[in-house]
């Protein structure tokens, strides 16, 4: 296993993972009311709470804005993919949030077969940090095309992120 494998299937992080029931409908639609904020506020087709698994990214819950793309909304309503194509465990791994405001220039993941079939070009996440510290993986925008993200942009996004570990974190505790 790699490295970059072992930090993303890492057993303590699985096991903090799996002490929530991150798939509750309740739950997804407290971080949809999320999503649709940020992508509202950030001007951004595509918005989504993702966790990042062992071997695939999952989708929690996504909103694709009006006004978007027959492909954007596609990207929506697949409910996640393989970590290899997903842009969400580059967060993990650099335990940061990752800013690409054009993956086709990206020296990583220009070479996606998202990208390079023009259905996702700019993307910004910002990890999900649990209260064990684990990363559960990420709140993000992106859109089909290249996109400038900004200080303001990051911080915000930031923000809704830890509106979405509180929501997690709320839910989970008045289930108990």
């Amino acid at each position: 296993m790699d490295r970059h494998s072992e930090k993303i299937a890492n057993l303590e992080r699985m096991r903090a993972l799996a002490a929530y029931d991150l798939f509750d409908p309740g739950l997804g639609e407290r971080l949809q009311a999320i999503c649709r904020r940020s992508a509202e506020r950030l001007g951004m087709p595509i918005a989504a709470v993702q966790a990042v698994l062992d071997t695939a990214t999952a989708t929690l819950a996504a909103t694709a804005t009006i006004g978007a793309s027959d492909d954007e909304h596609l990207m929506v309503a697949t409910g996640g993919g393989p970590n290899e194509f997903a842009f969400c465990p580059q967060v993990l791994l650099d335990d940061a949030p990752f800013v690409a405001d054009d993956l086709a220039r990206h020296p990583i993941h220009g070479a996606n077969p998202i990208v390079r079939a023009g259905l996702i070009r700019s993307y910004a996440g910002v990890p999900l940090r649990l209260p064990s510290g684990h990363i559960l993986g990420s709140h993000c925008v992106m859109g089909g095309e290249p996109h400038a993200f900004t200080g303001a942009d990051l911080a915000e996004l930031a923000a809704a992120g830890d509106a979405a570990v509180a929501a997690i974190r709320d839910y989970e505790l008045a289930r108990t």
